[in-house]
């Protein structure tokens, strides 16, 4: 559905530059031709080819906008670079014709023109088109992020500045009439529309150079360090554990294509490699929203630059367990001091664990250099399983024993429960409402309680999760 509107805005915006661009080149022509000027015709030139790009940008918005298949599996995209690039073309060849006509005029001073009230009318109306359509352009552009309209917005506004360079030759060539004949004044006057010629013509050089030289870079798959400077940074603040070992951009169309390589443990668990690698999409997305984000995670070796805690992490899962809650505190009395949160199978006795997570903490000292190790020992969150097979509860004593511990807790507001059934063990999933104002930890320690005290209660089910409702 989002697809479809964003391709019928551009359309729309497209076909209507297609229509005022027709509109305005017949008259300018027109006027031009029976006035002489050659600032008009040179307009009238220029809008001719604003006609024909307009209906080249429409053609490449339509097919820009159909789906990829396998013979283009980027998409069709990269058809409003080629558009771009024939408008640059168009717009080179208008600029060369009107600078060989302007010096041959000068040359030869053939110079006759008859500015009307017809001449000026179309060169304001031109104005106020142009000053309307270009913002259409722009706006819709930069919501699609279409480069065909983006260089159509871009083209048009220069037919802003070149009108209003060809309304002050017509006003300079009109003043002539009160500027005695032979006069410096009155010769320089007369070349006003001439001069005027030549500073549409090397406008448009101008912005041809930075049209083609965007659409050349977008077709050669260049132009993009910004954005990948960019991700490389979000990814730096935001996930500094995985280091991002390549990285290559590529824009089609409206669309970007992020490919990247990260660094992670070769221990690391598929299921966490892939959690890992949705939330790098998820901050990419963000920044871009039309990208198409791949990942690639490549196993830490010796060349793979990981930070402390990663390699705590590392070490750990060669240990054949898992860590959370990292804190490192630099204390002056004992040095480096590092707070770890353990995660070890529930069903293990105490002395095998023991002697599982001082094997660890000898490893991390050794290899890190860290002075002390406080680890706490708790239940891998992950294993749902009930050490003693239990019947479940009835509805009516779920609900009562759910609705006496929300009466303990009158921070929380009770909304709905449900039982979730895997493999391992039945799961308790509750949502509740918490005041907006409560933090973070206040939030988190309250529905701890509550869960621990309902496991204590039911303890049939294998996990008890008490969920914030939307809302």
């Amino acid at each position: 559905m989002e697809h479809h509107e964003s391709k019928h805005e551009k359309t729309k915006a497209a076909l209507s530059s297609v229509l005022w661009s027709a509109l305005l080149t017949g008259l300018k022509f027109a006027v031009g031709i029976t006035t002489g000027s050659l600032g008009l015709i040179s307009e009238a030139l220029h809008s001719g080819l604003d006609f024909i790009a307009a209906a080249v940008t429409l053609y490449a918005v339509r097919v820009a906008s159909r789906p990829a298949d396998d013979d283009h599996p980027y998409g069709h995209g990269k058809v409003e670079n080629l558009s771009a690039l024939g408008e640059t073309l168009l717009l080179i060849i208008t600029a060369i014709w009107v600078i060989q006509e302007a010096i041959s005029r000068l040359v030869t001073g053939d110079i006759e023109i008859n500015p009307t009230i017809w001449a000026f009318a179309v060169i304001i109306i031109s104005l106020v088109v142009d000053i309307n359509r270009s913002a259409m352009l722009y706006r819709v552009a930069r919501k699609h992020n279409s480069q065909a309209l983006e260089a159509d917005a871009a083209h048009f506004s220069t037919d802003i500045w070149s009108s209003a360079a060809v309304l002050l030759g017509l006003i300079c060539v009109s003043c002539a009439q009160f500027v005695p004949e032979g006069s410096f004044w009155h010769s320089a006057l007369l070349r006003a529309d001439i001069i005027a010629a030549l500073a549409v013509a090397f406008l448009i050089l101008h912005v041809s150079y930075d049209l083609g030289k965007r659409a050349i870079n977008a077709l050669m798959d260049g132009g993009t360090s910004t954005k990948t400077a960019e991700i490389r940074e979000r990814l730096r603040e935001r996930m500094p554990t995985y280091p991002v070992t390549r990285l290559r951009v590529r824009e089609s169309g409206n669309k970007t294509y992020v490919e990247m390589e990260i660094c992670a443990p070769k221990d690391l668990h598929v299921d966490t490699a892939h959690d890992i690698s949705n939330a790098i999409e998820n901050i990419v997305t963000d920044m871009y929203p039309e990208a198409e984000v791949l990942v690639h995670v490549e196993p830490g070796d010796g060349d793979c630059p990981l930070s402390r805690e990663l390699m705590v992490r590392h070490i750990a899962l060669s240990h054949r367990f898992s860590v959370h809650g990292y804190a490192l505190a630099c204390t002056p009395e004992q040095g480096d001091v590092l707070f770890l949160d353990v995660e070890l199978p529930p069903e293990l006795k105490l002395s095998q664990t023991l002697v599982a997570v001082r094997a660890f903490e000898t490893d991390v000292r050794n290899r890190l250099g860290i002075a002390r190790i406080v680890s706490h020992i708790e239940p891998d969150s992950r294993d749902f399983r009930t050490r003693t097979p239990l019947d479940l509860p009835s509805e009516a004593v779920i609900r009562e024993t759910v609705s006496e511990i929300f009466r303990l807790h009158p921070e929380a507001e009770f909304r709905t429960w449900e039982i979730l059934t895997s493999q391992d063990a039945p799961i308790l999933l509750i949502t509740a409402g918490i005041s907006e104002a409560q933090n973070v930890h206040d939030s988190h320690v309250l529905l701890k309680r509550m869960e621990d005290e309902l496991k204590r209660e039911m303890p049939a089910f294998g996990k008890i999760s008490i969920a914030l409702a939307n809302g």
